[in-house]
């Protein structure tokens, strides 16, 4: 099963790694028309991952009760709400391009192709989520395998897809939603039809009150980090407003970089946070103290090294990524900073997933806002026009105080729920 999960999971880094690429070679524009959909793009991921966790959760609980038939409810309601809220979005999104444009100050020859890019990628977005809740529905009936074998042909459709359609219609960046949609219809219909095969009856569910339950205790929670990103990549681009579409580009490289970065920390924490849960000892409160130094003890060795080689490979690693040489020496700047304060910032969020993942979402979430918030504010006081080198230094500093911040709260919460808990 953790083989199975890790090949899923990897599928979808690989999957991201090779749209940032293919993006990178087809053109500074291109990156540029990623970077404004950043913030959106992290508005998709707390949307997807809050609805997938409760698919699968719901899923894995009724085959539990063996009440695996009931498990269409949830998901058909997920499913119709992850569609419906996306093309809703993506509607919205072309109202306010203008205005939205503008607050950006988006180039006035750039405003089309942001608009048409943004909205083809949210559509995309929804049509992919009915692929991805059938896969979670699969995983909570204990159909891993299968789960990640549909990742991973999910990933070279969308592949072949993509660059099938450039090379038929040169449509240039948006046959990056083209490919999303062309690739994940074939394996939505596998999915839902292997669901049905494994007892699953797809009929609307009498009652919404539970499923309303779920999405309040499952979604939300999961969700609220993602958005704390999708608002804080918002705000850096507004402090970025006077940068040149090459220099917003180059942000945006090295902060996809830095996404792909922190995969091993949420792994360090999920891992501690599950072996507590599952192995501590009668004394929760000295389980948990230890669990939170075996987190430090994993992210803090192991994120001096990413970091290195991240301030070492620098160079190689953007050149591999853009062909821009504008954008390319944004991000190289942006590694070659952030990068020493990667070692703390792993640390920081491994503490983070541990209390999030322990029982203690709220409190991460606040740390995690009161983090960002910190920083657009600082940014924000900074004079204007702030310059991308600028921003970066304050992240790098942030990240810094945020790790110093961060583990002493998390010190504080697990003692307290030490004493809360019997």
């Amino acid at each position: 099963m953790a083989v199975s999960l890790i090949a899923m999971t990897s599928a979808g880094t690989v999957l991201q790694i090779a749209v940032l690429a293919y993006l990178g070679h087809l053109g500074g524009q291109a990156l540029y028309l990623r970077s404004v959909y950043l913030p959106f793009g992290f508005l998709t991921l707390a949307v997807a991952e809050g609805l997938t966790v409760t698919v699968q959760v719901a899923t894995a609980e009724l085959h539990r009760r063996n009440r695996t038939a009931e498990a269409g409810g949830p998901l058909l309601v997920l499913g119709a709400l992850g569609l419906g809220g996306f093309l809703v979005l993506a509607l919205s999104t072309w109202l306010v391009a203008t205005p939205l444009a503008a607050l950006l100050h988006v180039p006035a020859t750039s405003r089309g192709e942001v608009r048409a890019f943004t909205v083809a990628m949210l559509i995309a977005a929804g049509m992919a989520m009915v692929a991805t809740l059938a896969s979670a529905a699969l995983r909570g009936l204990g159909r891993v395998r299968l789960s990640a074998a549909l990742a991973v042909a999910e990933t070279l459709l969308i592949c072949v897809s993509m660059l099938g359609a450039q090379a038929l219609w040169s449509v240039g960046a948006l046959s990056v939603p083209i490919g999303f949609v062309a690739g994940s219809l074939p394996i939505a219909v596998l999915g839902w039809t292997a669901v049905v095969r494994a007892g699953v009856s797809l009929r609307w569910p009498a009652a919404l009150a539970g499923v309303l339950h779920q999405l309040r205790w499952i979604a939300l929670p999961v969700a609220g980090s993602f958005l704390v990103l999708a608002f804080s990549s918002f705000g850096y681009l507004c402090l970025l407003r006077d940068a040149s579409a090459d220099e917003v580009a180059g942000f945006g490289l090295g902060q996809t970089i830095q996404t792909f970065l922190i995969v091993p920390a949420i792994a360090i924490g999920s891992a501690a946070a599950i072996a507590s849960t599952l192995y501590g000892d009668a004394n929760r409160r000295r389980s948990r103290t230890g669990a939170l130094r075996t987190v430090v003890s994993l992210a803090l060795p192991a994120y001096l090294l990413i970091s290195t080689a991240v301030v070492l490979l620098r160079a190689p690693l953007v050149e591999a990524l853009t062909r821009s040489a504008e954008v390319g020496s944004v991000a190289v700047d942006y590694l070659g900073t952030v990068g020493p304060s990667l070692a703390l910032l792993g640390v920081t969020l491994a503490v983070l997933t541990f209390l999030e993942q322990t029982g203690n979402a709220s409190g991460a979430f606040v740390l995690n806002a009161t983090f960002f918030a910190a920083v657009l504010a600082m940014g924000a006081a900074l004079a204007t026009p702030l310059h991308p080198h600028s921003l970066t230094l304050l992240i790098a500093f942030a990240n810094v105080v945020g790790c110093a911040c961060v583990l002493s709260c998390a010190v504080a919460i697990v003692r307290r729920m030490g004493r809360n808990t019997p």
